[in-house]
């Protein structure tokens, strides 16, 4: 079937040859056509073709409205993404929060502002050197930055052998630490072309940081955790993570940006932690013949270490990874717009979208208030407050539909805040074009260097990622029903789960008979730094996310075997 759409002139000699044609068939021919009918042909030939030229559109209204009855979060537009490392000339840690806008020139001369996507600290914390582990061989990154001290004894970058089992592993050791440590600090890894398996193991892999005595603890083990924009936060499995603060309050959801899976945000620490030492005792006799002399006194020195293990068949780590920085963050095109919206004057629906000038694309409303400020609702879910104002968003218009007041009297008028990008225009802004902050006498202290090219900005999304991730949320909608869901959603916990199997029965508790599933997972044995830690957290990982996805009434059982 052809694809092409037929245009006004197609259409209108259509409907005459079909008219001839059928005409023919009851006996009558004629070579002309009568005025009346030619009008008539040419009217209805227009409303076919309108109708065609609005086909795309009202596809994606439909696919719009069923993602909003079933709540799937909407990607009006994507915001280009780029990565700004940050230096502090004071003694001092700085914190800079999730949103401080940066300045930015597009390369067709446009000003536009950037936003960083996460709250994180500044201080005089440097990578002393990065090591790879893979093929029963520990070498040194040469890609990463190293200290003065280290680079002065000339360290060799050949591969030195060491048994440290089959598990490949970088290894990060950090130094002039400040007296909160890594306390909310940013890594940033730049990766080669091709090696989306390193990305995607930093991603899901535990992270550890080694104890005082130069092992592995539970204190140290850390679940890398998407937050927004692509950034992801380590959390600590064992203990108590600090609550959410008032700087890291939630932000309508960006889609993952171009760097997603390299900015990577450490957790909340505080001074007397245990997790400085000396060089750990495993990699001691190898890195000696890497710095090829006697390091002994360096490598005496507290810093905090790093392991990142890595699956089996990555590729070779040394190539693949292109250097690790810290104190980077990545950065959003995406700004706030304040707007106040009189009914009487504006009326209750209004574009969202400016391309005239400087374009404008929403990329989601952050809050909807009326002047008394009392919230608006979503009108898509329901709602006991029947006096509650509501809005929706539909064909790039926002629409309000007013609540009342406590005597019956409807707003007057709301104040909507926006969250808004420049869409594609963004991808125009090259590695030195973030040029400062918006606010850059607050930010003393505090230099931007040149790093990375904006990329990934789109006007909307594409229709083709829409019915993706409609269809997805078609599946079960994250709900666990059936025993093959319950065994595919374990399998995607974890890569160290080989293989999952469900039973299930009955069981007498204290409070009553219950109905429990009871998951038998097969492990890796050769996959685990430490599986006296490591499995009590996965299994704590596992109850929680599976549990809260099971049907009402149901209870979870978790046992391990190895394989």
């Amino acid at each position: 079937m052809s694809s092409h759409t037929p245009n006004v002139l197609e259409i209108d000699r259509k409907l005459r040859d079909d008219f001839r044609r059928r005409v023919k068939d009851f006996g009558v021919s004629t070579e002309t056509t009568d005025p009346l009918l030619a009008v008539l042909f040419r009217t209805v030939a227009q409303q076919i073709d309108q109708v065609y030229s609005d086909t795309a559109q009202l596809r994606q209204s439909l696919l719009h409205e069923l993602m909003s009855g079933l709540q799937v979060q909407q990607y009006l537009a994507t915001p280009a993404q780029a990565a700004v490392r940050l230096i502090n000339d004071l003694s001092e840690p700085r914190v800079l929060r999730a949103g401080t806008e940066l300045n930015a020139v597009a390369s067709t001369g446009e000003r536009l502002s950037f936003g960083l996507d996460a709250t994180f600290e500044v201080s005089q914390a440097r990578i002393a050197l990065a090591l790879s582990y893979q093929d029963q061989s520990l070498r040194l990154l040469t890609g990463v930055e190293m200290s003065d001290t280290i680079q002065a004894m000339r360290p060799s970058s050949d591969p030195v052998p060491v048994g440290l089992g089959p598990q490949p592993a970088l290894y990060i050791a950090v130094e002039n630490l400040p007296p909160g440590l890594l306390n909310r600090h940013s890594l940033f890894f730049e990766l080669s072309p091709g090696t989306y398996p390193v990305q995607h193991a930093l991603c899901h892999e535990p992270w550890w940081i080694f104890g005082e005595d130069g092992d592995l603890s539970g204190e140290g083990l850390m679940r890398p955790k998407r937050i927004n924009g692509g950034v992801y936060r380590l959390e600590f499995q064992l203990g108590q993570n600090e609550p959410v603060g008032m700087f890291d309050a939630p932000l309508p959801s960006i889609p993952n940006g171009f760097y997603t899976g390299r900015q990577y945000l450490f957790p909340p620490m505080h001074a007397g932690q245990p997790l400085l030492c000396r060089v750990p005792r495993l990699l001691e006799p190898a890195l000696t013949r890497i710095l090829n002399r006697d390091a002994a006194q360096l490598l005496s020195e507290p810093r905090l270490w790093i392991k990142i293990p890595m699956p089996p068949g990555v590729p070779a780590l040394h190539h693949a990874i292109n250097g690790i920085l810290l104190h980077t963050m990545t950065a959003s095109n995406v700004f706030a717009r304040n707007q106040t919206i009189h009914f009487e004057r504006d009326g209750i629906s209004i574009p969202v979208v400016r391309e005239g000038g400087t374009p404008e694309h929403l990329v989601a409303p952050l809050t909807v208030m009326s002047v008394d400020n009392d919230a608006y609702e979503a009108a898509t879910r329901p709602g006991a407050d029947a006096s509650a104002g509501r809005f929706e968003l539909h064909n790039n218009r926002l629409t309000l539909y007013p609540g009342t007041h406590s005597d019956g009297t409807p707003h007057a008028a709301a104040n909507i805040r926006l969250w808004l990008t420049n869409g594609a225009l963004g991808n125009r802004v090259g590695p030195g074009d973030i040029t400062s902050f918006a606010n850059a006498a607050s930010l003393t202290g505090i230099r931007l260097t040149p790093f990375t090219a904006a990329s990934g900005g789109s006007d909307g999304e594409h229709i083709a990622s829409e019915e993706r991730r409609f269809a997805d949320a078609l599946l079960t909608r994250g709900r666990i029903v059936t025993r093959q869901d319950l065994e595919t959603a374990a399998l995607a916990v974890d890569r160290r789960i080989l293989n999952a199997v469900t039973d299930s029965g009955m069981v007498r508790k204290e409070e009553g008979i219950r109905r429990v599933e009871r998951l038998h997972l097969t492990l890796d044995s050769h996959a685990f730094s430490k599986p006296e830690i490591e499995l009590p957290a996965l299994k704590s990982q596992i109850e929680t996310s599976l549990g809260a996805r099971l049907v009402q009434g149901l209870e979870l059982e978790v046992a391990f075997t190895w394989n």
